[in-house]
């Protein structure tokens, strides 16, 4: 019996030994399960190829192991990572905080990529490798699509600041300092249509959208106020023309040239609003026909030497009613001297006009001198003059007064010849 027990036991010994061996797991399943995980490590994570002494097998694409002392991989590195870096800032979220200088980060990312892919083109061995294919065609799509963002933006840019200068222009009177737009009612409507034709969904922005109302309320509502102010003007002018003067005549028979002068402000206004604000002319065109009806009658009035002969005739009218004053004092001795004292011309007569001596004083009362009035005629290039000047005597203080002398103030209005000694 002891012996059966023992025979059973070593049995299942035996047995439970062979189970074991049986179970055990698969050496060579077990490396390659270790091999899967380390290819899955991230590259520059973890255990680097560099830290196990061994180099990692390059990928099916011919793509090159990271390897950081190799320059093949070094340049590979540099690409991938400013190709993903021009398409990372080129995300909405970071574009749109600074797309022009996002565009720059762009552009140098590329730069640099493209000249480390050129480096690899270059290398007889990378040359025709899948990879750099891949890596030629990222890259092209990402410039691609730098280049269409930053078109976009630059054309929506240029749009905007046009419409900028036409609302400055509309709303502030400023001037159009960009010469390829026409400061013009039909300048804008042309740029307007172009704007909404090649910007379509810039164009329904609301920034845009509201001045483009602004500029639109200019020139199609306050443009037109002009011309009533306009008309006002000119009626003003046309009223003046016809007022009977004190020799109970229209105004215009002795200032038509005048007048004719008058209507070239309101002229040069009409011709520039009929030109650039306004579309619909007829309004304006209606003052303006109010003004061709007055310069055609003026003109006419001018032309045929009436005006000329007319204006002739009121001056000498004029000539002829000038005189001297009336004699209040004789003094020889002063009218020699007043004679004697014209500096233009020569004089001819000299009447005191006053029968006693004026005193002139300052603006507290001081006495400054005292003077007589002398009227004189004079002749000076063929024709006859009145003239004026003064007797003076300087106060000197205390109730005394200066010699006399002469003080000339010049010629005042031409006069018959024939009414000098009248």
């Amino acid at each position: 019996m002891k012996k059966t027990l023992i025979t059973l036991a070593v049995f299942l010994a035996t047995t439970a030994l062979s189970n074991a061996q049986i179970k055990a797991p698969n050496l060579k399943s077990v490396k390659e399960k270790a091999t899967e995980k380390v290819d899955q490590i991230p590259s520059g994570k973890g255990t680097s190829s560099s830290d196990s002494g061994t180099k990692e097998t390059p990928k099916l694409n011919g793509e090159p192991a990271y390897d950081p002392d190799s320059p093949t991989y070094n340049a590979f590195s540099i690409a991938r990572d400013g190709i993903s870096s021009a398409r990372n800032v080129m995300k909405d979220e970071n574009w749109n905080k600074n797309i022009e200088g996002r565009n720059d980060d762009a552009v140098g990312y590329l730069k640099k990529a493209q000249d480390n892919i050129v480096k690899l083109q270059n290398d007889p061995g990378e040359a025709k490798k899948q990879y750099l294919k891949d890596l030629q065609t990222s890259w092209d799509e990402v410039e691609a699509l730098r280049k269409q963002k930053f078109d976009t933006y630059s054309m929506d840019k240029s749009y905007s600041e046009k419409l900028d200068q036409y609302h400055r222009f509309a709303t502030s009177g400023w001037e159009i300092s960009d010469k390829t737009l026409e400061p013009s009612y039909t300048g804008y409507n042309n740029f307007r249509k172009e704007f909404e034709a090649q910007r379509v969904e810039y164009f329904k922005d609301n920034y845009v959208q509201s001045r483009v109302a602004a500029i639109d309320n200019f020139f199609k509502v306050e443009v037109y106020k002009v011309v009533p102010l306009l008309d006002q003007d000119v009626e003003s002018i046309i009223k003046r023309i016809h007022e009977i003067n004190g020799r109970g005549e229209q105004s215009y028979l002795l200032n038509a040239d005048n007048y004719v002068e008058d209507f070239k402000k309101p002229l040069e206004e009409i011709a520039y609003n009929r030109a650039y604000l306004l579309e619909d002319k007829t309004s304006i065109d209606a003052v303006k026909a109010k003004i061709d009806k007055e310069l055609a009658m003026l003109n006419e009035y001018i032309s045929s030497g009436k005006f000329e002969a007319h204006v002739a005739k009121y001056r000498q009218e004029i000539i002829d009613a000038v005189r001297v004053g009336a004699k209040k004092m004789s003094n020889p001795k002063y009218e020699a001297m007043a004679i004697a004292g014209v500096d233009k011309g020569k004089g001819t007569r000299a009447v005191i006009t006053s029968d006693v001596w004026l005193v002139k004083k300052n603006e507290y009362g001081y006495p400054l001198y005292k003077y007589l009035p002398i009227d004189i005629t004079v002749t000076h290039e063929g024709k006859c003059w009145l003239a004026y000047g003064q007797i003076k005597k300087e106060y000197e203080g205390g109730g005394v007064y200066g010699g006399e002398f002469f003080d000339f103030w010049g010629l005042q209005d031409e006069m018959n010849c024939a009414n000098t000694l009248k």
